[in-house]
């Protein structure tokens, strides 16, 4: 069996969800986990440093796991590990939404992987799916619930709370971060559609052309209209090809109850793929958590192991963004 010796950069809540899956895994090995000293497990201090350059210099290491956050210090390490022909596993939405052309040439220059399963959509294989079929199927559509913690809000607010209380709940269950203006106004999702619309149409797209309204002004009478018209209020986004351009938008949305999405609640993640000759498609996952990131991370892994990972645009299309 081909084993994989790996090093993970981050030891925040994916990355320790990573190592405890890693550590059961006969296929891979865990030989460095990059992390501040004053963060380091004392049950496991061999594997830990706070030198990058120990891991890129160590050629017993052939893969890298980012789980970081953050942009600039992300992409350089993933930039250097790549440099360092080593294979990456990302779960970093703004560097692969951002510079995933750059990323995938760079690759494909070294004879390497970079994999982002995780990035977009948490527990549900979205991108691979999107991979597989691609090569029989036209995809025209994307729609997407593609935010946990905005959607654990919703829910919160039809069940009762107002737009505050519902967000302080996420905030202590650990779905918000401390600043979520992210995810409310919508620019974590503006990442998420784009990366899918890119590996769809084999594109590139600039995030900061696409169109985002947050849910922060929802307020409880706009969820009790809503309830009055057997509707139910949903923050997607949406992505189609139209001849030579592409119409996407963030923003939230009325369906009504007895729309597929009305069944998406809490901190669960959906995606609806139009596509032909297989029709609609339909996909439902945990959206926000530390496992089902960590989960798409290690498949991810074990995909490159078994040399299944796909990263490469054949032709980058040029599309208008509407």
């Amino acid at each position: 069996m081909k084993k994989l010796n790996i090093a993970i950069l981050g030891y925040g809540v994916i990355g320790k969800g990573v190592f405890e899956i890693c550590k059961n895994m006969p296929n891979i090995n865990v030989v460095k986990i990059l992390e501040r000293k004053e963060k380091f497990d004392q049950n496991y201090l061999d594997l830990f440093t706070d030198n990058a350059d120990e891991i890129f210099r160590n050629k017993k290491i052939d893969l890298i796991v980012e789980v970081l956050g953050g942009y600039d210090f992300a992409k350089e390490m993933i930039t250097k590990a790549l440099n360092y022909e080593k294979h990456v596993v990302t779960a970093n939405k703004e560097v692969i939404a951002k510079d995933i052309d750059f990323l995938i040439n760079l690759a494909g220059r070294f004879n390497v992987s970079i994999a982002y399963e995780a990035s977009v959509g948490g527990g549900i294989p979205i991108i691979k799916n999107i991979k597989e079929l691609k090569k029989v199927n036209k995809i025209s559509k994307i729609t997407g619930i593609l935010n946990g913690t905005t959607n654990f809000i919703l829910t919160k607010m039809f069940e009762g709370l107002d737009f505050n209380d519902a967000l302080k709940e996420a905030q202590r269950l650990g779905f918000a971060e401390i600043d979520p203006t992210a995810d409310l106004e919508g620019y974590d999702m503006m990442r998420k559609i784009a990366i899918l619309s890119d590996l769809a149409w084999d594109t590139f797209i600039d995030i900061n052309q696409i169109p985002q309204i947050g849910i922060s002004k929802i307020t409880k009478e706009d969820v009790l209209k809503a309830k009055q018209n057997n509707q139910v209020i949903k923050f997607v986004c949406e992505s189609y090809l139209n001849n030579d351009h592409i119409e996407i938008k963030v923003e939230p949305k009325l369906f009504d109850n007895n729309h597929f999405f009305n069944n998406v609640n809490n901190e669960f993640n959906a995606v609806i793929l139009e596509t032909y000759p297989n029709d609609t498609l339909t996909f439902i996952g945990k959206g926000a958590g530390s496992l089902p990131t960590a989960t798409a991370i290690v498949l991810d892994i074990v995909d490159i192991i078994e040399d299944r990972c796909l990263n490469n645009y054949q032709n980058i299309n040029r599309f208008k963004i509407n």
